[in-house]
């Protein structure tokens, strides 16, 4: 009877874990409120962080050349992704509030270094090339 009632709150509790990887995933830009820019901005950051360990674990000897090359294209990619994403739903709200031209004409007004590591902006570039923060 122990065992019974043992197994019984491991079915349980195995059920109450494995529900949310159980459920259909949602497409993260059509998320409400803006979910779906903060899940991209997350994946950015999660792509540069996991590019700038593999550097360190690169110079300190810890990854081979040909390892290196393979994680630092993953990550690249990841964050390319997360990049156009961010810039696609940037778009979209600027369509759609009719401020297009607006942004474009504010973007040389901002600040020409990144207010996160203090790189210099280059030209109209959206995001900061040592870090990966959005130009604000």
């Amino acid at each position: 009877m122990v065992t019974l009632v043992g197994i019984l709150i491991v079915v349980c509790v195995a059920t109450v874990i494995a529900q949310p990887l159980l459920r259909p995933s949602t497409e993260a830009s059509s998320l409400p409120g803006g979910a779906g820019e903060e899940l991209w901005r997350r994946e950015k950051a999660v792509a540069l962080t996991a590019i700038k360990e593999a550097e360190f674990d690169h110079a300190t000897g810890k990854l081979t050349d040909e390892d290196y090359a393979v994680l630092r294209e993953g990550y690249e990619e990841r964050a390319a992704q997360a990049m156009g994403e961010l810039d696609r739903l940037a778009e979209s709200l600027a369509k759609g509030a009719g401020k297009k031209a607006d942004t474009a004409g504010s973007r040389s007004a901002t600040a020409s270094f990144c207010t996160a590591c203090g790189s210099k902006f280059e030209g109209d570039d959206r995001f900061c090339a040592g870090c990966g923060e959005a130009r604000g």
